[in-house]
Parts: C-alpha cells; structure tokens; sequence
C-alpha cells in the first residue's frame, strides 16, 4: 500500500516533470533541503488573501523547481467572475529559504484566464513570463497555507491569492545524493 506521503511526493514529482519536460532527481535538485507539497486552497487568510480556492502542485529545491496552481468552474468559487485559471513555471534556483515551519520561494509563471478578468479585453488573457513568490507554510489540513503573490497582477484582484489548505500537504524533506 502506498503511503500518503509517497503519494504527496510523487504528485508533486508528476506536476513538475509535466510542467518542466523533464523529470527532477536528488541530483538536479542539489543537496540540502526541499519543499513539496500538492492540495486544495479553501478558506483564505484574514487580511492576507482574497477568497480563491484553487488546486496547486509545487517542490522547490536549491536547484530550483516547478509550481502549477489551478482552478477551474463555480465550485471552486472563482474570483472576480474568473471561470477558468492556471498559473504553472518554474520556481528559480536558490530562491528557497525555510525558516522554522515557513518556507518561501520565488519563480516566473505563465498566467491563463478565462475570462479576461485583468484586462476585460478578450474571452481570454494569457501572459509570461511573471514572476511570482509563494509563502508556504509546513502541515496538512487546517494547519499549512499558501500565499502565492504576483505582483503583476495583485492589485487587479485586490490582494494575494491562496489560504488555508483544506486537503493535501505541503512537506519538508531533505535531500541526500
């Protein structure tokens, strides 16, 4: 039977060999400390972000990384009148810091959504590269969070997206090679 936290890590792992093209090893990633983590954003974060459940998939490592977060349909409650979103790319190397139980890390982006919802100029709006940073902190549900900040687009939404997660995990794990 396959453990829950093998389960997380392998996730984590497809999202980003399918958004990178190629897969991530102990030896592309570096030695030292890495973050994964795969869930649902549900409830945001008083004064820290807007309402925007959201699916997402990230591993950051000194080498680097790869970061997907995705919505899709009213269920998920949308923002501003947004129907369709993905925001996916690569988290740049060295950019990871943890400390404590609180991890950020930093990367450039490609942003699809549908409405237009920035610009209000076309059914669909499709920009990158952006760059991007994410505070992340350590746990599973009720306990961990994710803030994603882009700053080319935060003040059209009116805050930071992400919250509290709901189902999934986000993870430390140090890498041997």
């Amino acid at each position: 039977m396959i453990s829950r936290r093998r389960f997380l890590e392998g996730a984590a792992f497809g999202t980003a060999v399918g958004m990178v093209g190629r897969p991530l090893d102990a030896a592309a990633a570096g030695r030292g400390p890495q973050i994964f983590g795969t869930g649902r954003v549900h409830d945001p974060l008083p004064d820290r972000t807007i309402p925007s459940p959201s699916d997402f998939g990230f591993t950051a490592h000194p080498g680097g990384g790869a970061f997907v977060c995705s919505m899709f349909g009213p269920e998920t409650g949308g923002f501003r009148g947004c129907n369709l979103m993905t925001v996916q790319g690569v988290v740049l190397a060295n950019s990871l810091q943890i400390h404590r139980h609180v991890a950020t890390f930093s990367g450039q982006v490609a942003i699809l959504v549908s409405p237009d919802v920035f610009t209000n100029t076309g059914p669909v709006l499709s920009i990158a590269p952006t760059d991007f940073t994410v505070e992340a902190k350590l746990g599973g549900p009720g306990v961990a969070y994710m803030i994603l900040h882009i700053p080319a687009v935060t003040s059209t939404l009116g805050g930071d997206t992400g919250g509290i997660i709901s189902v999934g995990r986000i993870e430390k794990q140090r890498i041997h090679t």
